[in-house]
């Protein structure tokens, strides 16, 4: 298990570089105390041209320890002052805490990351465990990491998101193209829908 941390932003017109640069070095802050820190822009789907920051943490006690410290990171409350006095964007997403519940990022090999997030019972997340153990088979093959999590803290908590990580825009591409024409692959979905329902989808890119 890990935990997932996301804010997403969605910059001012003129102020993209801006709220760029003061993403990655938030990033840089929670690294500091024990955190994978991906800053990433939303290319398609949900939050299309919003810039989101997620990190990623071994547990519970290091996710909270890193916030604490990073609270009291003078450069940390340098940038939090600047939201006040000088914003760069508006914060659509502040702070959704996750679990995963199948696999681990793989953001330095497979930097794009197509998220689909589903509506689902928390009395049914058992039954997609085998499911998720089929796509990933699938997926093994295209070198396609995937990633299945659910929320802590968050506004919509009857839900689950699944995430492809892929080694570029161009091998996402592909494999759709492939995805939607394979058999295994469309009645792995079919299950899938007779329990949840999915809601929204989206594309990401690291930078």
């Amino acid at each position: 298990m890990s935990v997932l941390v996301a804010n997403i932003l969605r910059p001012f017109s003129g102020r993209r570089s801006v709220a760029e640069e003061r993403l990655k070095k938030m990033g840089s802050i929670f690294e500091r105390y024990g955190a994978n820190a991906k800053t990433t822009n939303f290319v398609a789907g949900r939050y299309t041209e919003c810039i989101g920051l997620v990190r990623m943490y071994p547990d519970f006690k290091t996710a909270s320890a890193a916030l604490l410290k990073a609270a009291d990171d003078p450069e940390g409350q340098e940038i939090r002052a600047l939201r006040e006095t000088d914003p760069a964007g508006e914060m659509v997403v502040s702070r959704d805490v996750h679990r995963t519940i199948f696999g681990e990022g793989k953001w330095t090999s497979n930097p794009v990351s197509m998220i689909r997030h589903y509506s689902i019972s928390r009395a049914d997340v058992s039954k997609t465990m085998p499911i998720l153990e089929g796509v990933q088979k699938i997926m093994d093959k295209e070198e396609v990491n995937v990633r299945a999590f659910m929320p802590v803290l968050s506004m919509e908590m009857s839900r689950i998101g699944v995430s492809y990580q892929f080694k570029s825009l161009d091998h996402l591409g592909e494999v759709m193209d492939g995805a939607a024409a394979d058999s295994e692959m469309q009645s792995l979905i079919e299950k899938a829908n007779t329990f949840s329902s999915l809601q929204t989808a989206s594309v990401m890119v690291a930078f």
